[in-house]
């Protein structure tokens, strides 16, 4: 196997071995050594075209990176050249401009893209890939955070309309939440009755009924103190209520229980294992693994909720397969797999999607699985020395 490592970070730094389990009670060990290759930045490939796995051998592989989308070729593939000599390029090429949030609802992924003013919507099942239908009281201008509930309702939080608008699962305008003169909205998350906004300026947490479109509860204010925040930017709901938010100026993801009340955080200042320089965008898998992409180290690294732990990372800077440029949000599928099931090693079984959205680079919508062994006896738990 030969190995490529992207170092995301400098000098190099070493920290003790960190040993937390994954799903279906995996052991994943980090050793002291440097952050960006063996946390963060290290992929195993078979050749320079091949899988890209992290972390390295020897350790087991968790995430195969899977495929970029950067443009409609990727999704449709290139036009007919017969077809573009005689009537000309009907589709034109479309391509990203500065994705900053991405989601995903049965076959669709949705990624709010603020160079385009609008929502890119990439429908799988059909190879489309278009825009959403945003006019006139649903207009949008510049979409940063985008969530979707089970029924397929889009929330889409606008920095330009100082608004969150809502789209129904026909992506049809519903209703727009907020004042745009109080509000100044950089995430949103939401339950079967509430919406969650992250109010930058703020500095807090603001809930709205989802029905009355009223601003019922507020929570948090500026301070870095437990349950204070300095510029929060992203927010996540998890399945038992709790919420997460990203306390960008404070370095950390904060955690607070269906009441509100601070339960614990993650992370912190630095340049080594479990620590934040830029925390961007979160999601949770259904282990409730909290998956954290930071623009600064340009990867995304995975916590164990039970004791705020970090586990693994992956990505790393560079324009390389695999590699991240200014992560700014991600998010986990179940419902995908079928669709990217042919990408995965044969040796491997994916068992869910994750969409990782970069503002910029060639892997603009960059696509990982998080992949079992067939055969685990192959690819054993294999613990490196300590430091």
């Amino acid at each position: 196997m030969k190995r490529h490592c992207h170092n995301p970070l400098s000098p190099i730094h070493r920290a003790r071995r960190v040993s937390a389990r994954m799903s279906r009670s995996v052991v994943v060990l980090l050793a002291g050594t440097v952050f960006g290759a063996m946390l963060g930045g290290c992929a195993t490939t078979g050749v320079d075209d091949g899988p890209v796995f992290y972390p390295a051998a020897p350790q087991r592989p968790r995430i195969q990176f899977l495929k970029s989308i950067t443009s409609s070729e990727d999704v449709e593939g290139s036009s007919n050249p017969l077809v573009t000599f005689l009537v000309g390029d009907v589709k034109g090429n479309r391509a990203f401009r500065k994705p900053t949030a991405v989601a995903s609802y049965k076959d669709t992924i949705y990624v709010a893209d603020p160079g385009w003013d609008t929502v890119i919507v990439i429908d799988l099942a059909e190879l489309s890939f278009d825009s959403l239908r945003d006019r006139g009281a649903g207009k949008l201008r510049v979409p940063v955070a985008i969530t979707i509930d089970a029924a397929g309702n889009k929330f889409i939080a606008d920095t330009g309309r100082n608004q969150v608008v809502q789209f129904n699962e026909k992506d049809e305008f519903v209703r727009a939440f907020g004042n745009p003169d109080e509000l100044h909205p950089a995430g949103v998350a939401v339950d079967e009755q509430r919406l969650f906004i992250v109010n930058r300026l703020e500095h807090r947490v603001e809930i709205y009924d989802r029905y009355t479109t009223k601003r019922v509860e507020t929570f948090g204010e500026f301070g870095p103190r437990d349950g204070e925040f300095n510029i929060p930017t992203s927010i996540l709901r998890d399945d038992n209520g709790h919420l997460y938010v990203t306390d960008a100026a404070n370095f950390r993801i904060q955690e607070f229980d269906a009441e509100y009340n601070f339960v614990q955080s993650y992370g912190f200042l630095g340049d080594g294992p479990g620590t934040f320089a830029r925390p961007r965008g979160m999601a949770i898998d259904r282990e409730g693994h909290l998956y954290v992409a930071d623009a600064a180290f340009e990867n995304v690294q995975i916590w164990d909720n039970s004791n705020a732990q970090v586990l693994l990372a992956f990505g790393g800077a560079g324009v390389g397969p695999g590699n991240m440029y200014l992560p700014a949000s991600l998010s986990i599928s179940y419902e995908l797999n079928r669709h990217f099931d042919g990408l995965v090693d044969d040796e491997f079984e994916l068992e869910y999607v994750i969409l990782v959205a970069n503002n910029y680079g060639p892997n603009k919508l960059a696509v990982y699985g998080f992949v079992n062994p067939k055969d685990p006896d192959a690819y054993p738990d294999v613990p490196l020395p300590e430091d």
